[in-house]
Formats: C-alpha cells, structure tokens, sequence
C-alpha cells in the first residue's frame, strides 16, 4: 500500500515524522530474524577444525602419545593432551579475535539499527589449514549515510586489533624456554643454538635439508616490536610451533587484509568515508596495481624454470584479464598497461632481484582476483554524504596507521627442498 495508508501520513507532509526525502530519512523495516543456531552451529564446526588443525599447525610430535587403532585418527589426536592442549592454545584466541572483529561490526549497526546478520563462520577442517576461513556478517540494507559507513566499517578492525595486540603481549609474557622444541621433531640443533647464543638462527631457504619444508611469517614493524617484549624474539619459521605467537600474528594479518583500501573492505568504508569517492577510486586501484605487481614478481621467480617467453606471455595475460576488469573497455590504455606492467615486472624480477625477494608475493594475485571480481574495486556511493565528526577522524586516521603497521607484502612464504 502507498504510505500514507501505512502510516498516515503523505511523503511530502512536513509534519510527518523525519520528513524529508524517503530515501536519505529511511526507516527500516522489522529487523529479520536471526537464525542463532546455524550461528552457534557454524561456530561450533569452526571451534573444532581450528583445534584439529591447530595442533597439527603446531606439530609438537615427539610429545603425542601412541594414538588409540580403535578410535579414528582425527578423534586419537584430539583425545592426546598435548594435541588438545596446542589446538586450544590456538583456537581459542584466534576464534576470539574473529568474533570480536565481526561483533565489532554488529553491534555497531545494531546501535545504528541498521538490520545484520549474526556472523557466519567458516569452518576448513583440512589438514595444513588454518581451520576457517574467518567470519563473515551479512548487512541487510544499504548504507545510506557516511557516518553509518564509517561507523560500521571501521568498528570491526579497531575491537580486533585490540584482541591482536593483547594476544602477542601475552604471548611475550608467557614466552616458553628454548626447550620446548624439543616437542618438535628435528629442533634439537635449533635448541642448542639458541642456549649457546641467546636468539634463533636466521633462517636460510638454501641450507634446508632435503625433504624438509618451512612455513615463514613475514614481518611488520609492529610484529617486530611485539615479537620483541619476550625474552627471545621468534624466528618467522618457527613461529607455527607458538600457538598464541601465531593466533596473534594472524589477528595482525586479517586486520591489515580488512584494512586494504579497496571496494567494501573495511579499509575501502574508512577512504571512502574520510576523503571522498575520488580519492578512493585513485587510491582503490593504485593498491590494487601494487599487490598485483608483487604478485606477477612473485610468479616471475617461481616459473623462472619456463621458457621465458611462456613466462611472461602468461604474465601479460594476467595483467590483460585484471586491466579489463579493472578499466573496462578502454583498449588502448589496457594494451599500454599490459606493455608497462609486464615490463616493470620483468625489470624487477631481473634486474632488481634483492628488492624482488622481499616484495614478491604470488598469493596477492589470488586476492587481486578475489577484489576485482567479488569484492569490486569501487564503493557503491551513499546516499546521504555528510563530513565526518572530529573524532570519526581521529578514528579513520587510526585505521590507516593500524594498516601501516600490520601489512607486510610478504606475509607468509613457504619453502619446500
């Protein structure tokens, strides 16, 4: 029915409560009802994959005890009190960070009465994984306002870091002796080192023996600066064997991935809020032209075994397929891209090799594609623009430093000799 016999009252009429235009002075309708046990379903799923994998993440082998031939093997590891005890270690200040990170967010627009989901988690219980693959909310209306957007977007990464700064402080209090590798098989020579010099050896892809394989965490400088409150600062190969180490230092990871200024992410909401539409289409493609740079590097050094000119045909096709989505049917201009993008590739891969090995990443081309074909580049525009209060600044200029000091380009490496 039209509204005014909803409601009594016609568009147009100024004394209708919050007159004014239907679509910037919006009410809602009655909040959806939430689902709360697919909610405390999917988190429960999530809670056990990221205990299972956990404890193989960890991989303090030498300590399981003998697992039970009448139980599943997934079931014997989970019974082990040192496997639960890693997994937990674990799972429980990760899984605490991802939902204070979307709760972040929920409550937010609850208190802005904006209709949203209870947040979905998602399991992987598959080995050599991290157990999920986060949380994720559902925003069941439009975001009409700027200080909505905002509000919305930037509470989620600000509650989660404070969870990821408290989770590696911890950490660095309850920082175990070097002797506690010896739970993991092969570390007897890192132990050693460590009591004869006091730090861990510097890790070195090319003296990797045989067979073996490494998992290294990049750094960033506040990793750096937390990683160093302990008594010894923690090598990035090593940090998978430190459950709260590396519960932490993903909660730094997610929070700078959701920080990338790009499309709805929450850095996209936190650009798009506090400078305008503009700089964010400029910033939004720039950031992601970078990551797509050290992500070609990256595929540049690990095929360097082809041919070169199959390398870097399949190096100009990928910037052809992200350029198109990026810049539409302008021909011209994707057909210049491609030349200049594939040559600056290939000038760093070659002639730069030092600064290559420590930018070169080729899992940003994964989300690069995930921003340029589910996320999207651009923000959709509000409805209603309105500046944002001084202290929404202070909040957004917040946001950007807590990106700078959680990104790292190379944030996780693995080796296999």
């Amino acid at each position: 029915p039209p509204p005014e016999r909803r409601t009594g009252w016609t568009v147009g009429d100024p004394d209708r409560p919050g007159a004014g235009s239907v679509l910037t002075d919006y009410e809602p309708p009655a909040p959806d009802a939430d689902r709360p046990w697919l909610h405390l379903g999917l988190f429960a799923a999530t809670f056990v994959s990221a205990v299972w994998c956990g404890g193989l993440l960890v991989g303090r082998t030498a300590l399981w005890g003998p697992l039970s031939p009448d139980w599943p093997v997934e079931l014997a590891l989970l019974a082990d009190p040192t496997f639960l005890r890693d997994g937990l270690m674990y799972a429980v200040p990760f899984l605490l960070f991802l939902t204070v990170h979307e709760f972040g967010h929920y409550t937010a627009a609850r208190l802005l009465k904006t209709r949203v989901s209870l947040p979905y988690f998602i399991p992987i219980p598959l080995p050599g994984t991290l157990g999920t693959f986060g949380a994720v909310i559902r925003i069941r209306e439009p975001l009409r306002r700027t200080r909505q957007l905002f509000d919305i977007g930037a509470a989620g990464p600000l509650a989660g870091f404070v969870v990821a700064v408290g989770v590696l402080v911890l950490a660095a209090v309850l920082q175990p002796p070097a002797e506690y590798l010896l739970g993991v098989v092969g570390h007897e020579d890192v132990v050693a080192f460590i009591q004869a010099t006091g730090a861990f050896p510097a890790f070195d892809a090319g003296g990797m023996a045989p067979g073996t394989t490494a998992l290294v965490f990049g750094d960033t400088p506040l990793f750096h600066l937390l990683n160093g409150l302990g008594e010894l600062r923690i090598s990035g190969d090593e940090i998978t064997h430190y459950p709260l180490v590396l519960a932490g230092w993903l909660g730094l990871f997610f929070t700078a991935l959701n920080l990338l200024p790009v499309g709805q992410l929450d850095g996209g909401h936190v650009v798009y809020s506090l400078f305008g539409p503009a700089v964010h289409r400029v910033v939004a493609r720039v950031t992601t032209l970078l990551l797509l740079v050290s992500g070609t590097v990256g595929l540049a050094l690990d095929l360097a075994w082809m041919a070169p000119w199959t390398l870097w045909a399949v190096v100009a096709l990928i910037y052809a397929l992200a350029l198109a989505r990026l810049l539409g049917p302008e021909y011209r201009l994707i057909g210049a891209g491609v030349a200049v993008g594939t040559a600056l590739t290939a000038f760093v891969a070659l002639a730069l090799p030092g600064l290559a090995f420590r930018v070169e990443w080729t899992g940003w081309l994964f989300w690069v594609a995930m921003i340029l074909f589910v996320i999207r580049v651009d923000h959709p525009p509000v409805l209603r623009a309105e500046p944002l209060t001084p202290g929404r600044k202070v909040l957004g200029w917040l946001c950007i430093l807590i990106f700078l000091l959680c990104f790292s380009f190379q944030p996780i490496q693995f080796y296999g000799v």
